[in-house]
């Protein structure tokens, strides 16, 4: 469990991290992610063009290792 939320925001600054960017609007969740684990993303690319992203959301620990 987290003690925050993974966000749009937060996705969209990690892609940037990557030299990526990527309007945090264009990241669809439907609700901010809770939990530690694998998730499916939708990234719309363009108007007919979307992508969906596996995000990998670990622990600080993990992260870590």
């Amino acid at each position: 469990m987290l003690y925050g939320s993974v966000t749009s925001m937060d996705i969209a600054e990690a892609f940037a991290a990557k030299g990526y960017e990527i309007d945090r609007k264009k990241i669809t969740l439907k609700d901010p992610i809770k939990e530690v684990g694998d998730y499916e993303v939708a990234v719309k690319l363009h108007r007919e063009v979307t992508a969906n992203v596996k995000v990998v959301v670990k622990s600080e620990e993990d992260a870590a290792a």
